[in-house]
């Protein structure tokens, strides 16, 4: 369920780490992965300015274990486009617009929208059999990151639902995450640690039971407030100076509050992207 760079030496540095951290959105995900390498590739020509706009192309595997019941292992092939400069960061459904900051953007606070596609319908398991959807949507708050120096940063963000689903609210999301880059060569790695919160009301739209729901083996459940701590690590090659492979592995572990919905039978998500990406300028 951050933004984080992937090269040290770079003040437009805007890579977005939160949806690697997270299962959910599975495009922005895909696409925040692909960011990672355009986003190295513009801290290398730091002589263009930080003005400058990156366009960037690519394409993802995403292969993730859902922890809901009865939903499998998913595969998804999606392609991504990436738009950079210092004031925005654009890439798939995720847009950040960093109005306040240094110069160099060694550090930033702005505005954030994206689309979330959080949620399952009732067709995706027998076990959904009965119950409503749960749908994604536009999900609009505040970012920034800092760089704390020796290559680490910091990043936090706040995002809350713009609109109801069937008088339901699908509550608010935030989350802080720290990350360090390790350059050799051509390779970068990218260890990170993070955690989300998820509003009860989140919970309770996405893991929740309601009474109209319910059955014997699936009780009613209102969902809490909670953090879920999230592991990850990325490895990225530079094969020439505009393309780029990597590869992300991540786990997020459920909170108790996540775990004890009967919708879900796993401790945790985890998830593997592959990717390429192309800068065109």
């Amino acid at each position: 369920m951050h933004i984080f760079s992937l090269a040290s030496q770079s003040s437009t540095r805007a890579a977005s780490f939160r949806n690697l951290l997270s299962v959910r959105p599975l495009l922005g995900l895909v696409a925040a992965s692909m960011v990672l390498a355009s986003g190295v590739c513009r801290a290398q020509d730091s002589s263009s300015g930080g003005d400058r706009t990156r366009y960037s192309i690519g394409a993802a595997v995403l292969l993730d274990k859902d922890g809901y019941r009865g939903v499998g292992t998913e595969t998804l092939v999606v392609p991504g486009l990436a738009i950079q400069n210092k004031w925005v960061n654009l890439y798939g459904p995720q847009l950040d617009l960093r109005l306040v900051g240094d110069d160099k953007r060694s550090w930033w606070i702005g505005p954030r929208i994206e689309y979330r596609f959080d949620g399952y319908e009732k067709s995706d398991s027998v076990f959904f059999s009965g119950m409503a959807d749960r749908k994604g949507g536009l999900f609009y708050g505040l970012a920034g990151s800092v760089e704390l120096g020796n290559d680490f940063e910091l990043e936090a963000d706040y995002v809350t639902a713009s609109s109801k689903d069937a008088g339901f609210s699908r509550g608010a999301v935030a989350s802080v995450a720290l990350s360090r880059s390790y350059q050799r060569g051509a390779w970068t790695i990218v260890p990170r640690i993070g955690l989300e919160f998820q509003s009860s009301r989140y919970v309770d739209y996405y893991y929740g039971v309601r009474p109209g729901e319910a059955t014997v083996a699936r009780p009613a459940y209102a969902g809490k407030s909670t953090w879920s701590p999230e592991l990850g690590l990325l490895v990225r090659y530079r094969a020439t100076p505009r393309q780029f492979v990597f590869a992300n592995v991540n786990y997020e572990r459920y909170a108790d509050q996540i775990r004890k919905s009967p919708l879900i039978k796993s401790s945790g998500i985890p998830q593997v992207v592959l990717g390429y990406q192309y800068v065109l300028n």
